[in-house]
């Protein structure tokens, strides 16, 4: 009788088909959070060697840490690929009311990006993140994806504030008004002080600071015969501030 043949092992190549990646959510921090990366140190002997330095705990995305910087807007977002690939982006904006994207960045390794918001001018803008698998795949192969965010604004500009009328001063009380403007943004706090002495927070006349434009129109108590200084501290949703000083006379 003939030997019978025996098959102990078979081996299969194959290409997985490729599947696009995925921008699931794009947000932006409020005005002055910048998100930072957080350096990963790699041993060099295994960067020599041509080993993964994933297969060694020493590489993978980390989370930003925040950290404050005067202007600056930062974009985060959070992507799928269900392939694994490695990804690169791509960040874009254009101002609201226009149809063109301009280019930020390119070749994003991280899924965050923080600009000099100080760069723009005031004003409304749309961000546009683009991704693509490129990295782990042929050219011909790559799928990309994109998404753009809310209208994200930048006011880099303080409130502009001016008296109304000249402060009257009468048994004692100072009256004054004044209008705060801010052409960007809106007006979200107020706090007046006598004196150079402690902040104390105040209501415009419709009762609620949300708007480009409010009036305050308040009253303090002078304690002393004499030159008084009244100043009148405003703040809008980006952090930008104005003192105006009213000197008066008791």
């Amino acid at each position: 009788k003939g030997a019978t043949a025996q098959l102990f092992e078979v081996s299969l190549a194959y290409l997985p088909r490729n599947v696009a990646p995925e921008i699931v959510s794009l947000t932006a921090q409020p005005t002055g959070v910048a998100l930072l990366g957080t350096p990963v140190t790699i041993d060099p002997n295994i960067a020599a060697s041509g080993l993964d330095p994933s297969l060694f705990g020493a590489a993978g995305a980390s989370p930003p840490r925040p950290a404050f910087q005067k202007f600056a807007r930062a974009l985060k977002w959070q992507t799928e690929d269900r392939n694994g690939d490695k990804l690169r982006y791509a960040v874009h904006y254009r101002a609201v009311g226009e149809t063109a994207f301009t280019r930020l960045a390119d070749n994003v390794s991280d899924n965050f990006y923080t600009l000099d918001g100080a760069a723009l001018p005031d004003g409304r803008y749309i961000f546009k993140i683009t991704v693509t698998d490129e990295p782990s795949n042929p050219a011909n192969l790559a799928f990309t994806a994109e998404r753009s965010s809310e209208p994200v604004d930048i006011d880099n500009t303080a409130p502009i504030l001016s008296l109304v009328n000249l402060p009257l001063v009468r048994n004692g009380i100072a009256e004054i008004s004044v209008d705060a403007n801010d052409n960007a943004g809106r007006i979200v706090r107020a706090e007046y002080s006598l004196d150079g002495g402690a902040w104390l927070p105040l209501a415009p006349e419709d009762r609620i600071a949300d708007g480009p434009r409010e009036r305050f129109a308040f009253t303090v108590a002078l304690n002393s015969a004499g030159e008084h200084s009244i100043a009148l501290r405003v703040q809008d949703a980006n952090g930008n501030v104005s003192v105006i000083r009213v000197p008066v006379r008791l």
